[in-house]
């Protein structure tokens, strides 16, 4: 017997194609890697790696090891980057399975090439230059002497260098001397005699607002899904691939003056209608939403009423007479974007898509 899921997310891999040709179109001849990390920001790691890859990406990039292995049991065969630091333990499986690492410094990339010796193979590096980030890389001074050890290892090839930028849609100026300082840094490990097939620093912000840095590979993440965090500048005909429902579960009606849900944070004014939906912060909608957020039932706006709860929120319905029990709700979808999502809460849309928990199924649409 199969089970009738309370809420469910339904991805669109149609929309993710379509953003993949239009992203490396605009990507204008440098290589184009679609970030798939962290579930692909919720939309399912495997199956958004293979729908990029088949769209014609030609990277695919992830955060962890872990995710990289994933891809390739799956038998996805696209070049696959991890854009984080990870033990030098890791480093056998990370050849293995050949995933490319980014390294800062000699040490790692010696794991990797001791690795890539055991097994008979060779190990792929990419040299991250911390310009600004103060996260992970190496710094700039120390950069080519570092390129120039991991250069003489004899089963690591240096592939890339690479650098990421802090907001490179919101803040041009810092934006453009980071970018002026990994070229001036790329510059001086050529000139010790060292070649840098891949250069890359362009993410999602920077290929929409900054074209001319796009250099030899873009990494593209949030855009990739149809969400834009760049309040300004060019617009893409992306299109949106997640879509977040849930059912009206249960209705009751309020008098006015009582108070609804935990805390007594919302109280009627008039006797109200009520729709309990069945989601909640233990799905992963964002507790913030409480009081201030809103669905859409039947087309139409329903205001959150109260705090979210773990498994369920309450919206009100009184304007909306012809909802009953079992309707559809969208979350975020048509009429509630992610982008507003994250405006009420304060945070990015990122965020909002990557915190759907795994007890939210997903609905493939292909």
């Amino acid at each position: 017997m199969s089970l009738y899921p309370r809420t469910w997310a339904e991805i669109d891999l149609r929309a993710l194609q379509h953003n993949v040709r239009l992203l490396k179109e605009k990507a204008a001849g440098a290589l184009l890697s679609v970030v798939v990390k962290a579930d692909a920001y919720g939309h399912g790691l495997v199956p958004a790696g293979r729908a990029a890859y088949a769209a014609g990406a030609d990277w695919l990039a992830v955060a962890t090891v872990s995710e990289g292995v994933a891809l390739r049991e799956a038998e996805i065969g696209a070049p696959i980057l991890i854009l984080s630091p990870f033990l030098p333990v890791e480093a056998e499986q990370a050849v293995y399975y050949d995933l490319r690492a980014s390294v800062q410094d000699v040490e790692m990339a010696r794991a990797l090439d001791a690795a890539a010796h055991k097994l008979g193979k060779q190990a792929r590096v990419h040299l991250k230059i911390d310009t600004g980030m103060r996260r992970f890389g190496a710094e700039p001074e120390d950069a080519a002497s570092v390129a120039k050890e991991i250069s003489s290892l004899s089963h690591t090839l240096l592939e890339g260098v690479w650098t990421h930028f802090a907001w490179s849609a919101g803040d041009p100026g810092f934006t453009q001397r980071q970018y002026s300082l990994f070229q001036e840094t790329v510059r001086k490990i050529q000139e010790s005699g060292i070649s840098i097939p891949i250069r890359h620093c362009a993410n999602s912000g920077a290929l929409v607002q900054h074209p001319q840095m796009t250099l030899d590979l873009v990494r593209v993440g949030i855009l990739a899904y149809g969400v834009s965090h760049i309040p300004d500048g060019p617009r893409l005909p992306i299109q949106r691939v997640l879509t977040w429902k849930t059912h009206v579960m249960a209705l009751r009606t309020v008098p006015a003056g009582q108070t609804v849900g935990y805390n007594m944070t919302w109280r009627a004014s008039r006797k109200t209608r009520l729709a309990t939906l069945g989601v909640g912060y233990g799905d992963g909608y964002h507790r913030f939403l409480g009081n201030k957020g809103w669905v859409v039932i039947h087309g139409q706006r329903a205001p959150i009423r109260g705090l979210v709860c773990m498994d369920q929120i309450m919206v009100d319905v009184t304007d909306l007479p012809s909802v009953s029990v079992g309707d559809e709700v969208t979350l975020i979808g048509e009429g509630v974007s992610a982008e507003e999502v994250a405006t009420l809460v304060g945070t990015t849309p990122h965020e909002i898509t990557t915190r759907i928990m795994s007890r939210v199924p997903r609905k493939y649409l292909h």
